[in-house]
C-alpha cells in the first residue's frame, strides 16, 4: 500500500517540522508532491487549512491536516509499514508520552531562547539559564543510546523522527542561506553534541537516511 501512496505536503525551506515529515515519507515508501511556499506570502497555507503553519498535507481522499506530528500519525494509519511506533501498547504509550514530552517540553527553551533574542534587551542569565536545559538534555538522549542504535530500540522510531530535526543542529550549522534564528539557536546552544559520542554517532546514521 505505501509504495503506492501518494500525499501533497505544503512546506518552507529548512523547517524542522517539515523534514520530520520528509524522512517519516521516505521511511514508508510515500510519495511526496511538495509545494514550496514563500515565507512572507502564506495565504494559500491559510486557504488550505485555516492557519499559516507548515507542514500542511493533502491526502488522496481530500482530507487537509496541519502539524507535522498528526500528519505522521496519518502516515502510519495509512503506511503502517515499516512502523514508526511500537507494536507492544506499553511501548507505544511510552513513545507517544516521549514525543509528547519532546513537543511540549523540550521545545521551550529554543523557543523562549529564540524570543529573547528578538527583544531590545535580551536577558543573558535567562538565555544560559535556557541554555543549560538544552545541554542537559543531550546528555539525556545520549543516554537513551546506551544500548541500542535508536533513541527508543534498535529500528528507527517516532521520537528519532521528531526529534533529529532539531537536534542535528548541534554537530550541523544552518545552511548558509537559511536565516531562520531558531536553527542558529539550536546550533549554538547545542555544541555539546560533538562531546557526546552516541549522540553524536545516531545524529549522522539518522541524517544518512532519505528524505522523500
Amino acid at each position: 500500500m505505501s509504495a503506492q501512496l501518494r500525499i501533497e505536503v505544503h512546506r518552507i525551506a529548512y523547517s524542522t517540522n517539515v523534514e520530520r515529515v520528509a524522512i517519516a515519507a521516505a521511511h514508508k515508501g510515500v510519495a511526496v508532491d511538495w509545494i514550496d511556499v514563500d515565507p512572507s506570502e502564506r495565504s494559500a497555507v491559510v486557504a488550505l487549512s485555516g492557519q499559516d503553519l507548515v507542514p500542511v498535507m493533502r491526502a488522496p481522499s481530500g482530507e487537509v491536516i496541519a502539524d507535522s506530528t498528526a500528519i505522521l500519525r496519518w502516515l502510519e494509519l495509512n503506511a503502517p509499514q515499516p512502523a514508526l511506533w511500537p507494536a507492544d501498547p506499553a511501548a507505544r504509550a511510552q513513545a507517544d508520552i516521549a514525543v509528547e514530552w519532546f513537543n511540549g517540553i523540550w521545545k521551550g527553551p529554543p523557543n523562549a531562547i529564540d524570543a529573547e533574542l528578538s527583544g531590545t534587551s535580551p536577558d543573558e542569565d535567562r538565555i544560559a539559564r535556557w541554555s543549560g536545559e538544552l545541554a542537559g538534555w543531550l546528555e539525556s538522549f545520549d543516554a537513551l543510546l546506551s544500548d541500542h542504535e535508536y533513541l527508543l530500540g534498535e529500528t528507527l522510531g517516532i521520537l528519532d523522527v521528531c526529534a533529529f530535526p532539531f537536534l542535528k543542529y548541534g554537530l550541523t550549522a544552518p545552511d548558509a542561506a537559511d536565516d531562520e534564528v531558531f536553527h542558529h539557536v539550536l546550533h549554538d546552544h547545542q555544541r555539546g553534541a560533538g562531546q557526546l559520542p552516541r549522540l553524536a554517532a545516531w545524529i549522522r546514521r539518522v541524517d544518512a537516511l532519505p528524505r522523500a
